[in-house]
């Protein structure tokens, strides 16, 4: 998910001003026990979103996404964030650091609560980074001067010219789009995508490897679900053919990465199964209807398959996906 610096929508109730801190300023959460989110962000509430179980979520009539875009999220997301910079040790990537030193301009679409677009644009003050997401849930004020967010829908259309970033960013959207949708996202990211400007995509596997059966067990409920709306689950099986098929792309490369998954491995396998963990929490009515389970009887399921992490030892895979617009 991601952000945006948008003008409010006519109608829309406004929460009463939070306490606020740049994200730059926030702990890593790999050394703090806990952060509460909606201390540092403006989430807004407006009639579009709508409530299931006491969890909020968009309400975009064409966005398959489906988590939601509460203080919980947002919590799980900063969390993540973190993760993925721990285990990749760094927050890209992509061959742009001579170019971000100089003065790039930059796109992180589904920025989410905006982490990365901060500490990224605190790195590199000569550069300009946006931040864009279908829900507002990101910093409004307390940002560096050379960091905006702007709500938006990459499904709708990027409200950007041709040829407009030097460098575009993504990652985290596996549960938004189906085969179809991806094709018509990076028709949209070339699009606004300068001429030798680099395009990074980075998603995980939905499932960790080796995993045993309760894992498997509440993962079909997961993936169930997002085939029941289309989405390409998959995607990081073809990326590189997507992208390709673009006609506009070279030097196409994929980075993989692998990590433990669980308690049994640590710090970082601990965070990675307990926000997987938290998923399997936010859709416990879902879920547990689907496996036929009653909701304490799927509670119990949950704590089980923290047990079971430790005796097979399961991984978590993911990848970074780079190309480079040629014309």
């Amino acid at each position: 998910m991601g952000a945006c610096l948008c003008k409010p929508k006519l109608g829309q109730k406004r929460l009463k001003p939070r306490r606020r801190v740049p994200a730059s300023s926030v702990s890593s959460p790999l050394s703090d026990a806990h952060l509460i989110i909606s201390d540092h962000f403006d989430c807004g509430v407006n009639e579009e979103y709508r409530f299931i179980d006491g969890r909020r979520f968009h309400n975009v009539r064409n966005s398959k996404y489906m988590m939601p875009c509460d203080d919980d999220e947002l919590d799980r997301l900063h969390v993540l964030h973190y993760i993925c910079r721990f285990i990749w040790q760094r927050n890209y990537s992509a061959p742009m650091h001579d170019r971000l030193s100089s003065g790039a301009l930059v796109l992180d679409i589904g920025c989410g609560t905006g982490t990365w677009v901060v500490e990224m644009a605190n790195e590199f003050p000569n550069s300009h980074f946006t931040g864009i997401d279908i829900a507002p849930v990101f910093p409004r004020e307390a940002k560096p001067e050379n960091a905006q967010f702007v709500e938006a829908n990459l499904l709708d259309g990027l409200p950007y010219n041709d040829n407009t970033f030097d460098y575009i960013h993504m990652r985290f959207l596996i549960t938004a789009f189906s085969k179809q949708e991806w094709e018509r996202a990076l028709k949209e990211i070339v699009r606004v995508t300068k001429t030798n400007g680099i395009i990074e995509i980075m998603e995980d596997e939905i499932e960790p490897r080796n995993d045993g059966p309760i894992s498997r067990l509440l993962h079909s409920a997961f993936l169930s679900d997002l085939l029941s709306r289309n989405i390409d689950t998959t995607v990081y099986k073809h990326m590189t053919d997507i992208l390709m098929n673009t006609r506009q792309l070279t030097n196409v490369k994929l980075e993989e990465m692998s990590t433990p998954f669980g308690k049994w491995a640590g710090r970082i396998g601990a965070l990675l199964a307990e926000n997987t963990a938290n998923i399997f929490r936010t859709f416990r009515t879902k879920f547990s209807s689907f496996l036929g389970l009653e909701p304490d009887e799927y509670d119990k399921l949950l704590e089980a398959w923290h047990c079971e992490l430790s005796e097979y030892k399961p991984y978590n895979v993911g990848y970074r996906f780079l190309a480079t617009k040629y014309k």
